[in-house]
């Protein structure tokens, strides 16, 4: 099979993202059954402070949230992990994808988690996982994901799970009223099999 013809058969798998198992966490596609998980943390202003999307004031928005993630998992398009903690099975939090270059195989990654949780390594061990499951399953190059320039602990998520700072881009974001410099980090596929198998 050519590589355009799997990259053209990739997308379904949006639509089934299989549960990813880590020590802590369950990786699994979200349910409106999930709704006051969710709120619980998205409802928590330090939580949004550095995403685009604004503090939940209510459970109607967290339904909008996952009412929208159900709607990309349907239309095969790049959609969120729910983060399910396994000693409580509470969702605490999401991991998933943004922009799919299918062309330029790259994708752009990102998360959220709730604050009881932070601290506690759980963020890189799901994101981890995401990227073990991006570079075993899709024919993909490169993983980048983005924080503002003042979320230090976004920025050390990612160098723990070996993604590599290549910059910063200038104001390049309307982030609640203001215009925000990203930081942007990246791993590539050979970063990925050097460090986990030791080799290019």
């Amino acid at each position: 099979m050519g590589a355009s013809q799997t990259i053209a058969a990739t997308p379904d798998i949006f639509c089934d993202l299989p549960a990813l198992m880590t020590p802590r966490l369950c990786l699994r596609k979200l349910t409106i059954a999930d709704v006051n998980d969710v709120f619980a943390y998205a409802s928590d202003p330090l939580v949004a402070r550095y995403t685009l999307w604004q503090t939940h004031r209510s459970r109607a928005d967290s339904e909008r949230f996952i009412e929208a993630e159900l709607t990309k998992y349907e239309n095969l398009q790049p959609a969120s992990w729910g983060l399910v903690y396994q000693q409580t099975g509470k969702v605490i939090g999401t991991c998933g994808f943004g922009t799919w270059h299918i062309a330029h195989a790259r994708i752009e990654v990102g998360y959220a988690l709730g604050r009881a949780y932070w601290g506690q390594g759980l963020m890189p061990e799901a994101l981890q996982a995401v990227i073990n499951f991006c570079f075993s399953r899709l024919p993909l190059n490169r993983i980048e994901a983005l924080c503002l320039l003042e979320n230090h602990a976004s920025a050390r998520v990612m160098e723990k799970v070996g993604m590599r700072y290549e910059g910063t881009l200038r104001q390049a974001l309307c982030c609640q009223g203001r215009y925000c410099d990203l930081n942007l980090y990246a791993i590539l596929q050979a970063d990925w099999k050097q460090a986990r198998y030791g080799r290019d």
